[in-house]
This record gives C-alpha cells, structure tokens and sequence, in this order.
C-alpha cells in the first residue's frame, strides 16, 4: 500500500518540479518528436531510424508509398499527445498496395495519405495548429517480452530528476489497447525495482492485476533486458536537453539485426510532463524520492546510476534474490536467558555500532551476568572518557533467525530500548527504515 503522504500530486508536480527544473527551450524540444530526434542524435543516442517526413498537402502525392514505405513502420504526428494519431504498421499485406496493423487491420495507400492529411491539419496537434507527419521504422518485440505483450512493442518509462532515475515503469501492450504501450487505452503498467530492473507490480487502470490478461504469465518478475544500459540512456537524454530538469524517457529494446542476442535500447519519445499514475505502479510515491536527489551533483551518468540504486531498491525484492531478511530500525526480539527461556525485548538496530549492546539490568534479571556467561572487560570511549563495559555471550532471534555472539553492558535505564543491535550482527539482514513494525520509535 502506497504511504498517502509520500504521494506526489499533480499540483506539486507543476509547481515544484515542472515549473522550476523544465524550461520552456526543454519543453519545445520534448512536445515535438523531431526535434526530440534531432537532439538525441547529435548526441549520439539510439532513436528510431526516420524514413520519411511530409511537411506539406502536396508532398503527400509525389510520395511513392508502394515501393518507398519497408516493411513495417509507424506513421506518427510530430505533436501529439498520447498516442492520438499514430499508425503501426506490422508488414505488407496479401496484395500490392496493402498493409496489415498491429491490429490486424487491412491498410492501404489511401488510408495512409488520409491519416497524414489530418495529421497535417493538425488533428491531433496539442497545440491546435497544423502538424508535421513523418514516418519512422517500427521497432520489432524482444524475445523478453513476446509472451507478456499483444503484438505491439513495450516501452519502458524512466523518470529522470536532477540527472538520477526515480521510478520507472513497463508498459505492455494489451488487445483493449490495441496493440500500444497507452496506459489511457488500456495497457499494463509493471512497476520496476531500480536496483535489478525486475517488475515487482503490475497495474491496468488503477487495479492490481497478477497475470497478463487471458493467461497465467505473472506480470511481477519480468526482467528488463540490458537494465543499466537503459537508465544510463535515459540519464544521458537528460544531459542531451538539460533545460529538462524533471522528464520521462520513453525507451525501447530493440534486438539488434546485426548483432544476434544483443539489445539496443532506443529512445522513443521525451516527456515534459510525466504522468504520475508511475506510482500506482510501483506502489511507492514519487514525492520522498524526488527530495532525496534535488540539490546534489551527478557528475555523470555512472554516478546517477549508483545513487539510483543504492537509494531505490526494493527492500523485499532484494531478500528474496538475496535470501537476507528485511528488518526495520525498530524490533522486538527475544533473548535466550541464562535459564534457557525466551525473553522478548525491544530493541533497535543501528548499523553505526559495532557490536550489540544489553540493558545492564536487564541482563542481571535473566541471568546473563552470571560469571560463567562473562566472557571479560572491554574499554569504550564515549563523550564522558573512556568507559568499561562487560563482555558476555549473548543468544537472541531476530526477525526468526538465530544469533549467537558477544554483546557488551551497559546502563541503557534512560533509553527507550534496552538493547542495541550492531552491524557485526547483521550480516544476514537488510535494513528498511519504511518499514512500520508497530513499535514506534
């Protein structure tokens, strides 16, 4: 469940965050899909080979569609928004003059030339005034996701924010959606864990949904292919159109023709405005994330990179590759007493000391000074000089697992806890400070 309070709104969104860190240079740049491509490209980023642009109603006649078009490739608006305008074409139909959809749907010259009059118009212009039409190559599935997708190509969505991925997102193409990555259509959603680039939860609408719809292919767990490779993509758009401080690419894998087994990621399109439904996908808010990056220097994609992962990883996801236990800072354990009887005990976990501490106390109630558990002295220094503490042995659980190691005395009468768990115990553990125990602080 998503913490209501971390939650960004779409107020706070165009406040903060579009109105600050995108101006109005990065704003043109990512509402035009050309201009976007031309960006991408004197930098050196992947995009979709361009096959054709009509910029004119009588570019459209002089065009030769039957032997200039290949195979597949999409139509697309230059300024549209939300997928409005735009054609996919899977491959040439049964006669000359004939393409099929990714619909399935039969397509011919003057179904092309019509679409790219309106186009023209500005039919589906965000801006209301007449539009550039141009074609581009259409990229194939890759072999990661045939079995999750209905026959249009997934896109990954990375939000990017001061040079760092936040949350990013897999959208698949679904028959509701004919065939596009939409969300708005009726596409699927899977959040993205930042750290593995594995899906850890998927979405349609606002719903959770466990399969991809009319079979039983689990949509948590889907591995992103080239992971890294793609949030360094998605960095580097950001370094190509600076004046886009707070962006979504929109990125693709293409399996390379050349190259067998290898995957290229390619940029799609940028977009100024992010939606915010990226956080019903990952069941995680974007509001704590984006103020944990604002303000820092990322002197470059490797370093946005590392700050991405060792920031957003999923705790849960983490533990189950691992095989770690996911604790928060704040638990209850039980301690073995010298008698052999479980005591349970609050306790707090803190990676900035060493070695585990116990209640002076509260060991002598159970037992642990006994002088046969009394292992011997150890000195300290703190902010009042040095001070000795007792060594003993100590046997607790903590989140079910056993632990047996040496835990020093001390008066800890006016804490809350009256224990302390150090790192040299917590090897076998992954720390989340989110996690509500119920235990307070």
């Amino acid at each position: 469940m998503i913490n209501t309070r971390d939650i960004l709104g779409m107020n706070a969104r165009n406040i903060i965050y579009l109105s600050r860190y995108n101006k109005p240079a990065g704003r043109k740049v990512a509402d035009h899909k050309l201009l976007t491509k031309s960006a991408l490209q004197k930098a050196k980023l992947s995009t979709p080979k361009l096959c054709r642009v009509f910029r004119k109603p009588e570019e459209i006649d002089k065009f030769d569609f039957i032997n200039k078009l290949p195979e597949s490739f999409v139509i697309k608006p230059d300024n549209s928004l939300g997928g409005e305008g735009i054609m996919v074409i899977e491959k040439r139909g049964k006669y000359a003059g004939e393409w099929i959809t990714s619909t399935g749907d039969t397509k011919s010259v003057v179904d092309f030339k019509l679409l790219i009059q309106n186009i023209l118009e500005g039919q589906f212009s965000m801006e209301n005034k007449p539009d550039i039409a141009f074609v581009e190559e259409r990229i194939r599935i890759h072999p990661a996701f045939e079995k999750f997708c209905w026959n249009g190509t997934p896109d990954v969505g990375v939000l990017v924010f001061n040079r760092v991925p936040v949350m990013a997102y897999l959208r698949l193409p679904t028959k509701e959606s004919g065939g596009r990555a939409n969300m708005f259509q009726g596409a699927i959603a899977c959040g993205i864990d930042m750290a593995t680039g594995i899906t850890v939860h998927a979405i349609k609408g606002t719903h959770t949904i466990n399969f991809f719809p009319g079979t039983k292919r689990k949509l948590v767990g889907i591995k992103i292919p080239e992971w890294e490779e793609v949030l360094r993509l998605a960095i580097n758009c950001q370094v190509a159109i600076p004046e886009l401080g707070f962006m979504r690419a929109d990125i693709v894998l293409q399996p390379s023709i050349l190259h067998p087994g290898k995957t290229i990621p390619t940029v799609l399109e940028l977009n100024a405005q992010p939606g915010l439904k990226i956080q019903i996908a990952n069941q995680v808010g974007l509001r704590r994330r984006l103020e944990r990056v604002e303000g820092l220097t990322i002197e470059d994609a490797d370093k946005g990179i590392k700050i991405c992962k060792a920031l957003f990883a999923d705790p849960q996801l983490i533990a189950a590759v691992s095989g770690k236990k996911t604790i928060g800072i704040f638990e209850n354990v039980e301690v073995r007493s010298f008698m052999g009887d479980r005591v349970t005990i609050k306790a707090k976990v803190d990676t900035g000391a060493f070695r585990t501490s116990i209640d002076e106390s509260l060991a002598r109630k159970i037992g642990l000074l006994s002088p046969e558990n009394i292992i011997g002295e150890k000195h300290y220094e703190s902010a009042l000089g040095m001070d000795k503490r007792l060594l003993i042995d100590l046997i607790f659980w903590l989140g079910g697992r056993k632990i047996k190691t040496e835990a020093n005395v001390a008066d800890r009468s006016k804490l809350k806890r009256p224990m302390l768990i150090g790192r040299r115990d917590l090897t076998d553990f992954i720390i989340d400070p989110s996690l509500d125990t119920q235990l307070g602080s």
